[in-house]
């Protein structure tokens, strides 16, 4: 990562799913993908990938407004407050065949 002038570390979901014959990653807290031939490929893709799109906030100065965007708290200690966590569920519904 760039340099920076300190670090801390938060928690951020992951959902990995088969698509063909490729896993995808994907963070919806930065709303952040990858991919990969296995599910830790994907995930490791995916670590990659956060990592350089926290790099660019960096560089571009804009860490601090995006984590607040997406609903992370930065405290006077300097610690980050993660966001509500997505909250992710199943449904069914009726789907028309006809023939």
């Amino acid at each position: 990562m760039a340099d920076h002038t300190g670090t801390v570390k938060i928690e951020l979901s992951v959902l990995v799913r088969k698509e063909g014959d490729q896993y995808v990653s994907w963070c919806p807290e930065f709303d952040v993908a990858s991919c990969g031939d296995t599910i830790e490929d994907a995930s490791e893709n995916l670590h990659d990938a956060i990592d350089s799109y926290l790099d660019a906030l960096c560089e571009e100065k804009e860490m601090f407004q995006v984590l607040n965007e997406r609903g992370f708290v930065l405290t006077e200690k300097h610690e980050i407050e993660s966001c509500e966590r997505p909250f992710i569920s199943t449904t069914s519904v009726s789907i028309p065949i006809t023939p």
